[in-house]
């Protein structure tokens, strides 16, 4: 970090940094004050040594996901790579294991290493620490997964799908259902493909659901109050899972307890994820296209840089894959588990 790099974010000459860093001449109050909160957040040091590079020419692309351990984010971080290299740029990865509060840290890293500009997925558009930073310094970034409405982005439609999910699943004549799904604090998809599916139910069928909302990437087994809501006499005969770990995690507990995946109950998950096809019965799924995600982050990024008249929001098409652990509604899950 150097003092063309302060004076990049602050979006002024590097004399004017100099200026109010050393106290040497006149300057405006608001500009003093983003001054100073670039160099307070950077750790910039008057005095340090740095090397002779110029912040816009760092072939570097920094990637802030919210777990290394999911293979859908390994899927998305391969095709940003892919990309990049294809425009000779490198990638930065960091981690925030879906903790919101990590994630205003992992941007002012990033920007401390001088990336280029910053593809990421937050727990949340709204009320952003991470994503106000990088707003407040106009600093280029595209979203992954999350939805924005003026801002660079690539998503699918997760409101949309959990729509799709119901809907098949009242096909299939099931009336009691579930949703496992990760914190919605943690990950507003979670929420929205919630969201989606509980309107499809209530406003067609006039039918609700119970919701288990868990931690999305644990290996633990359900605790005894989560397993609850999965024994009960009461007990959906269909969930869905706001993503395909979670619903794999499902399949195994209600194997334990002796109970049939789909002959008693169906189980659907969200991502598509190749694991998923390789167990048996294969998951069914909403599948997304990870990788063409990261191939167009860094298109959207760059054209965001470029500032150019390009569409800055991409919407990618999904694929419903219902066979495998869906099936016809045969009766409740209290018969299976008095057996």
């Amino acid at each position: 970090m150097n003092i063309k790099d302060v004076a990049a974010l602050a979006g002024v000459s590097a004399a004017t940094v100099s200026r109010c860093l050393n106290n040497t001449g006149p300057i405006n109050i608001q500009t003093r004050a983003r001054i100073e909160k670039i160099v307070r957040l950077t750790g910039y040091r008057t005095h340090q040594v740095t090397k002779p590079m110029e912040w816009k020419h760092n072939p570097t692309i920094g990637v802030m996901i919210p777990s290394l351990l999911n293979p859908v984010f390994s899927e998305i971080v391969a095709g940003i790579q892919a990309r990049a290299r294809h425009f000779g740029y490198s990638v930065i990865v960091v981690d925030t294991q879906y903790e919101r509060s990590r994630e205003k840290q992992a941007i002012v890293d990033l920007i401390r290493q001088r990336v280029a500009g910053v593809i990421l997925t937050t727990s949340s558009v709204a009320d952003n620490e991470a994503l106000s930073l990088l707003r407040e310094f106009q600093f280029p970034f595209c979203l992954v997964h999350n939805q924005s409405a003026d801002e660079p982005c690539v998503y699918v439609d997760n409101y949309q799908a959990g729509w799709d999910v119901a809907a098949h699943l009242l096909t299939l004549e099931h009336r009691q259902f579930g949703v496992v799904a990760g914190r919605f604090l943690s990950s507003d998809r979670a929420q929205q493909r919630y969201q989606g599916f509980t309107d499809c139910l209530k406003k067609t069928a006039n039918l609700s659901s119970q919701l288990v909302e868990v931690d999305p990437y644990s290996v633990a087994p359900f605790n005894a109050i989560q397993a609850t809501w999965f024994e009960s006499s009461s007990a959906p005969t269909a969930w869905f899972c706001s993503n395909d770990l979670l619903a794999l995690k499902l399949i195994n507990h209600l194997t334990s307890k002796g109970v049939n995946v789909p002959d008693d109950v169906s189980v659907v998950g969200f991502d598509g994820m190749a694991l998923g096809q390789i167990v048996s019965p294969p998951l069914a799924s909403i599948q997304v296209p990870h990788h063409d995600m990261g191939l167009c982050a860094v298109d959207l990024l760059f054209n965001s840089k470029c500032r150019n008249a390009l569409p800055l929001a991409r919407q990618l098409d999904y694929q419903p894959h219902f066979s495998g652990t869906v099936a016809k509604a045969q009766s409740s899950i209290s018969e299976y588990l008095d057996h």
